[in-house]
């Protein structure tokens, strides 16, 4: 019975998070993991797999301290189970390292995804999905401090993986998407706006304009718009963003406060002072609630 209410749980979560109902989704599967916990022990696969995805869950609704703790449990439990130099092992501190690029703690992230990607080269190789992930993400970890062509280097094999692998998938549109966002950085505009567009086209294509995915990719777009002087495209585009991560996370959400900082840039480049105040305001009082 106890296996059949957890599948029955993680379906409805599965309904939940497709819907973009990341916050309703929690409590059931915080509950699958404590049935799997009492059914499989601390100490198994099952038990580790289902924290991770608690974890990221957490993550994402930007409850950083139970994400961590979601993460560091599942890491004990697979190191009892699988060892350390295990894939299974390698994707949990993956997971915790994004964590930590997103609160700003950047050395244990980048300690943390180099580890991955060295277990996932012994144990998977590389050529595999996940190896290029960690590639990815260390990419984004080296676009967050600022050392770009460590970043290409990292994205731009990353997408030859993947693309060898899986072809046009939404694994692939998202590493169209973080090579993209580099070359808007680096002022390859033509090249960002290419790859940018591909990737939103998948997305829309694969998972529907209703996704979390879908936004990211509009986010992109509008700082691409932005970059090269195109401001009502780019007031239209974090618009469009701004109500749909209002609808999904509400109004306190770091990324929300991002879009209302990023509106606010917009605005003031359009002449529109009051506005860009007012962006700007709202955006310094989310973050400072963030970090009481």
């Amino acid at each position: 019975m106890g296996n059949e209410e957890v599948a029955i749980l993680k379906g409805q979560v599965a309904r939940l998070t497709g819907e973009g109902k990341y916050k309703e989704a929690i409590p059931l599967l915080e509950k699958a993991t404590e049935l799997t916990r009492k059914s499989l022990g601390e100490s198994h696969p099952a038990y580790a797999a289902i924290l991770n995805e608690l974890g990221g869950l957490h993550r994402l609704t930007a409850d950083y301290h139970r994400s961590e703790l979601a993460f560091t449990r599942a890491m004990k439990a697979l190191a009892e189970s699988g060892g350390e130099e295990h894939p299974d092992y390698a994707t949990t501190i993956n997971n915790l390292a994004g964590l930590y690029r997103l609160t700003g703690d950047y050395s244990r992230a980048e300690q943390l995804f180099n580890q991955a990607i060295d277990i996932y080269a012994k144990t998977i190789g590389r050529r595999h999905f996940l190896y290029a992930s960690a590639l990815n993400n260390l990419g984004l970890l080296y676009q967050d401090m600022g050392n770009l062509d460590q970043a290409e280097a990292l994205h731009r094999e990353a997408l030859e993986i993947v693309f060898s692998l899986e072809g046009k998938s939404i694994a692939y549109a998202t590493s169209l998407s973080n090579l993209g966002n580099l070359c808007r950085r680096n002022k390859k505009y033509d090249e960002a706006k290419e790859l940018l567009l591909e990737a939103l086209q998948i997305y829309g294509r694969t998972l529907g304009k209703g996704h979390l995915l879908y936004a990211s990719g509009l986010n992109s777009l509008a700082a691409l718009s932005y970059s090269t002087g195109d401001y009502a495209q780019a007031e239209t585009l974090y618009l469009e963003v701004l109500d749909f991560y209002r609808r999904v996370f509400g109004i306190t959400h770091p990324d929300y406060a991002s879009v209302l900082a990023s509106l606010g840039l917009v605005y003031e480049r359009l002449g529109n002072k009051a506005k860009a105040e007012e962006y700007r305001t709202q955006a310094q009082d989310i973050r400072g609630h963030w970090n009481q």
